[in-house]
């Protein structure tokens, strides 16, 4: 059953003007920033699916989630997954959720992620 669906649309200048004013660091887990590297287009795709996250979850960045809560990995193929922390995990199984499932595109300036949340 689906539970919830988000979308998102990002310009990648975004993500530069948290490099250049250090909220990086605030937004995006270790990890994110080492599987980027400096591929500011993967960050926006990140911070794109940690909207569509919360927009499944029908809060937006409210209830106490932060987007450090919601960490977007990739596997081997390059295939992004959530993993979710605090209240994003709590948001996650109050409202029954088992799965998400990501699609990021890109383009040279803007990058657009879609969720769906499963319960």
């Amino acid at each position: 059953m689906i539970i919830g669906i988000g979308t998102d649309l990002i310009e990648i200048s975004r993500i530069k003007n948290t490099r250049r004013n250090k909220t990086v660091e605030r937004i995006f887990s270790e990890e994110e920033r080492r599987q980027a590297s400096d591929k500011d287009s993967m960050l926006a795709g990140d911070f794109a699916c940690k909207e569509c996250i919360v927009k499944c979850f029908g809060t937006g960045f409210t209830e106490g989630i932060r987007p450090s809560e919601i960490e977007i990995l990739r596997d081997e193929k390059g295939k992004p997954y959530a993993v979710l922390h605090g209240n994003a995990q709590k948001k996650f199984e109050e409202l029954g959720g088992k799965t998400i499932h990501l699609s990021i595109t890109d383009t040279k300036d803007l990058v657009s992620a879609f969720a769906v949340l499963e319960g």
